[in-house]
């Protein structure tokens, strides 16, 4: 078979491809056998039919079509083969003449295939790394959530309720006089300020002593989820029953000993510290990866096909929707309750896939410039990560691995690893923006917010 690459503009190419006579002869003679063993003629047996009856029968333009339906991928396959061309995209297959007996078929296809990146100065990017510096603050939130943790409700009697007390109280909702059916509550507790009712009524209970009875107007929202009550006014009786207020545990050794496996407070804080600075570090590194990778992609030259992006978003979409049914959610559900659909998501997430295709794109010209090579101890190594996940043998693990070709997907996925370490090795770490002091911007400030230039971690996945 003979193949010829002519390029086009962007990143499309052309194939003319010749099939040689005798391969048409013997593609159509294996159409018509093929015929002969399915099709049902009077007389004969199924199977039993001849060649020539099959020919005559159905006429040769249709079996040329069927042989054409059944062997033309084929021959475009080994022409995309003999070319070394990257399609990313379906082909646009045709030919001026149909195969005809004794005579080569020549066909052309037109297809998008993968570009070719130009690399810019991906080595030695100056990328912002931000401090990982654990500030006393923190530890002492971190601290303060702990001892909010283990509080005490305690009962108040010499006073009103107050912002932050818990309150049980009954209720009932009355329109016009008469009660609605479904607003009663009784011996209900809630905080106040912690949201868990209307606004209305968690602030209409502020000031009430326990015993206390008193009716509250509360206006329903347009939005409501009970259609019934959406928009409308109903008139709350309420009796505060009983109001707690929450007691912290002192600061002490004996709070760490309650809370932790440690014997003192500072050792308490010690770890904390430890735990914080460690997700801090982690945190640090990942955005300082992500901010390298995205500045040296920034270096490159290349025209990205759309459909690249359109399937990497396409992807996006469905891995999140795997994921809601790996955690038994229901993609649907979430579209409606995110007032979204499938195509909006896709939408939104479009510059995230051209920065993940591109990203990956960049990585494997790096390997490719720099030679980068895989050991079989580093395949194996990753192999064995993936069965203990699987829990499965690493000799099981290989053989789906490689049954499922996706054994070529976990070399590239490593080398593209070498390559973002590579490009992270050499990036030079540099002081973040300074944040504006906004108290110190008087009348400018007042006109319209400073734009402040902070890079965030990126989700591409390396």
């Amino acid at each position: 078979m003979k193949t010829t690459l002519t390029e086009q503009e962007g990143n499309s190419v052309r194939l003319d491809v010749e099939v040689p006579a005798d391969e048409v002869q013997s593609r159509f003679q294996a159409t018509l056998r093929q015929l002969a063993k399915e099709v049902k003629i009077p007389g004969f047996r199924k199977g039993k039919v001849p060649s020539t009856l099959v020919e005559q029968r159905f006429g040769r333009h249709a079996i040329v079509h069927q042989m054409l339906d059944d062997h033309l991928s084929d021959w475009y396959g080994a022409a995309v083969e003999e070319s070394g061309i990257a399609p990313v995209d379906r082909p646009e297959i045709d030919y001026d003449e149909e195969p005809e007996t004794g005579k080569p078929f020549a066909f052309r296809a037109m297809v998008t295939v993968l570009p070719v990146p130009q690399l810019g100065a991906h080595m030695g990017v100056e990328v912002p790394r931000i401090p990982s510096e654990v500030e006393d603050a923190e530890v002492d939130a971190r601290v303060d959530r702990l001892r909010d943790e283990f509080a005490e409700l305690e009962v108040v009697s010499d006073r009103a309720v107050q912002e932050g007390d818990f309150v049980s109280i009954d209720a009932q909702g009355y329109l016009e006089g008469e009660p609605v059916e479904d607003t009663k509550i009784d011996d209900y507790m809630f905080q106040v300020g912690g949201e868990m009712l209307l606004p209305d009524l968690e602030q209409g209970v502020v000031g009430m002593a326990s015993g206390e009875a008193k009716t509250i107007a509360l206006v329903f929202p347009e939005d409501y989820g009970a259609e019934d009550l959406a928009g409308k006014t109903l008139d709350f009786a309420v009796t505060v029953k009983e109001i707690k207020r929450k007691v912290l545990p002192a600061l002490n050794d004996e709070f760490a000993k309650d809370v932790s496996e440690f014997e003192t407070l500072l050792e308490l804080r010690l770890d904390i510290r430890k735990k914080l600075q460690s997700a801090k570090e982690a945190a640090t590194e990942r955005a300082f990866r992500a901010a390298a990778l995205e500045k040296a992609v920034a270096t490159m030259t290349v025209d990205v096909p759309s459909v690249m992006i359109e399937r990497q978003a396409a992807d996006m979409v469905n891995d999140f929707a795997r994921s809601l049914t790996r955690q038994r959610g229901d993609f649907q559900t979430y579209l409606e309750a995110a007032g979204t659909t499938p195509e909006q998501m896709m939408d939104d997430l479009r510059p995230q896939a051209e920065l993940t295709v591109k990203t990956g794109l960049l990585l494997d010209a790096v390997v490719e410039a720099e030679g980068l090579e895989l050991s079989d101890e580093e395949l194996d190594k990753r192999i064995a990560q993936l069965a203990a996940v699987g829990q499965v043998e690493p000799a099981q693990m290989r053989s789906r691995l490689e049954e499922s070709g996706r054994i070529d997907d976990i070399r590239q996925q490593l080398l593209r690893e070498k390559a973002a370490d590579l490009i992270v090795e050499h990036a030079v770490p540099v002081a973040p923006p300074e944040k504006v002091d906004e108290s110190a911007e008087g009348d400018e400030a007042a006109a319209g917010e400073s734009e402040v230039d902070e890079r965030e971690a990126s989700d591409v996945e390396v």
